[in-house]
């Protein structure tokens, strides 16, 4: 890692598969062992935890859970409720080297917004995002070939960085709850949301990334930024265009994305994309 160690921020990752094969009573154990190794997991986003550990301090919520739209939420209470300017999630199938994180964090910082990492769906035949725009912008006007960045619409949440003042701009206006049944205040806002929505499944990354573009406020994604999902290693570059590091992935997705097109050039109607 090159650079000067930064800030201390706020990060989180989800292990709700991990919990429910270690089960309730084993948990606690299996966790403490698990962070105390992070480069030897072989759960890519505890790897990754050990990648940013080579860029920043930080202080880590895990939760295990099942309802990942609660989970974030509660995530996002934790975090209002510490006095760090940056959220950095990052879910527990998700690999991003320490270089790429550290210009994710330093893009967040600058833009005082959400910046997410652009990657793979686990099958290979689509991304996670449903709509990058240009032009493309660099956020050092100095340097041009870095800390790039583009407006998404839509967005997996598989790696990204909130700043403090978006998430407490969203939170203004949506609704609270507990983390624990009748215990402690009303004190977790619930932005992550799921459900259907103009006849389509609508997942809680999604629904972020609306509450963010109703705001003024959409997401961008960061360009030339690797970021490995379920093993698929892809990014966008610097014109918006897929990049993916495995060849047979790449030909998968072309097919994919070839067979699409065909499809509206058929029906005369706009694909429609998925996020998750």
């Amino acid at each position: 890692m090159s650079g000067e160690p930064l800030a201390k921020l706020f990060a989180t990752t989800f292990m709700y598969s991990q919990c429910k094969l270690t089960g309730p009573v084993a948990w606690p154990t299996w966790l403490k062992l698990a962070l105390a190794r992070l480069d030897a997991s072989v759960w890519p986003g505890l790897r990754t935890l050990g990648q940013l550990s080579r860029v920043c301090e930080y202080d880590l919520h895990v939760d295990g859970s099942t309802y990942i739209t609660r989970a974030r939420s509660v995530a996002a209470g934790h975090f209002l409720r510490s006095a760090h300017d940056v959220w950095l999630t990052v879910d527990d199938d998700v690999f991003v080297q320490d270089s790429v994180l550290r210009d994710v964090i330093l893009a967040c910082r600058a833009m005082r917004g959400g910046i997410a990492l652009p990657y793979m769906n686990r099958d290979g035949h689509s991304m996670t995002f449903r709509k990058v725009s240009g032009p493309t912008q660099p956020l050092d006007p100095s340097d041009t070939t870095r800390l790039l960045v583009r407006v998404v619409d839509r967005v997996g949440f598989g790696c990204v960085a909130l700043h403090r003042d978006l998430v407490e701009a969203l939170a203004r206006d949506a609704p609270k709850f507990r983390e624990k049944a009748l215990v402690g205040e009303v004190d977790c806002p619930a932005l992550f949301l799921e459900g259907a929505q103009d006849g389509e499944w609508v997942g809680e990354d999604f629904y972020f990334s609306a509450l963010a573009e109703r705001a003024g406020r959409p997401l961008h994604v960061l360009l030339n930024a690797p970021c490995e999902h379920a093993g698929i290693a892809a990014m966008l570059d610097s014109d918006g265009q897929i990049r993916v590091r495995d060849p047979e992935h790449a030909r998968i997705l072309d097919m994919s994305l070839r067979a699409k097109e065909a499809l509206v050039s058929q029906d005369g109607q706009p694909e429609k994309s998925q996020g998750g």
